[in-house]
């Protein structure tokens, strides 16, 4: 297995004091966690850009290096800036959502370690991600046939829950999600068309149906307060949360997925 150097981007959007602490929590966990990696912010255009003097600064501080996009662009072409500089750099990519604190050291290496059900590095690896309160928040994504809409596996179970201890073949959320440099070189980068939500789960798809696996972890366990930012909706949000899932109909809605996603019958 090739061990390549690794690029952790994690997209940033604050609006107010409250998140940009969250996001300076995540950076502080995040480096002091995997001190070799390299880090990139992609600032999405943030509204309060009279706090991101104080993002610069610990930035700065912590060695990790900040970009901004030109204007607000939503979540998949934010992540892609990073995405494009892991590719051209040939590094494996990790996206880390801002709202992601790391618990314990080591989690990366055994992202970078995990094979999948061939045997081959893994091309896309997920985690075990709890919310604050210590439950299950992301154990991978499964297509539910009685709610018909994808859900997160064992969300809100125990976080020692057996059945979530072991390493499943399955979509995995982007909040935090390695993607390795092979895998940016054949499958390409994220789908801009999806603005906000479901962009993550057309690139695992994207993934399988190129005959590569996506692969949940346990192992590998952060914190996540799911939705903290995207959950604060305006009218943009909520257009473009419209037009990801009108898109993801649209490209998955008549494909048969029991192939990739063992729970769908």
């Amino acid at each position: 297995m090739t061990i390549r150097p690794t690029l952790c981007i994690v997209p940033a959007f604050v609006r107010d004091e409250e998140e940009l602490d969250v996001l300076l929590r995540c950076l502080v966990s995040l480096r002091s966690t995997a001190p070799d990696a390299d880090v990139l912010v992609v600032d999405d255009a943030s509204p309060a850009q009279q706090l991101i003097a104080g993002l610069e600064a610990v930035c700065d501080e912590l060695g990790i290096a900040l970009v901004s996009n030109d204007e607000n662009s939503g979540f998949s072409a934010t992540v892609n800036a990073g995405l494009e500089f892991a590719l051209a750099t040939e590094r494996d990519a990790v996206l880390v959502n801002a709202d992601i604190e790391f618990l314990e050291p080591g989690w990366l290496e055994r992202m970078r370690a995990r094979t999948d059900t061939e045997g081959r590095p893994a091309a896309v690896v997920g985690a075990r991600l709890l919310y604050p309160n210590g439950l299950i928040q992301h154990a991978g994504i499964f297509l539910s046939p009685l709610h018909r809409d994808w859900l997160h596996r064992f969300q809100y179970g125990p976080a020692d829950l057996p059945e979530a201890m072991t390493p499943t073949r399955c979509p995995v959320t982007a909040a935090l999600q390695l993607i390795r440099y092979e895998t940016l070189e054949q499958i390409g980068l994220y789908d801009e068309t999806y603005k906000m939500c479901f962009e993550d789960l057309d690139y695992c798809l994207r993934v399988f149906e190129a005959g590569l696996e996506c692969i949940y972890e346990p192992t590998v366990v952060a914190t996540h307060r799911e939705k903290f930012f995207r959950g604060k909706a305006d009218a943009r949000i909520v257009e473009w949360t419209r037009q990801s899932t009108a898109r993801m109909l649209t490209r998955w809605g008549q494909a048969d997925l029991s192939q990739w996603v063992p729970e769908v019958l």
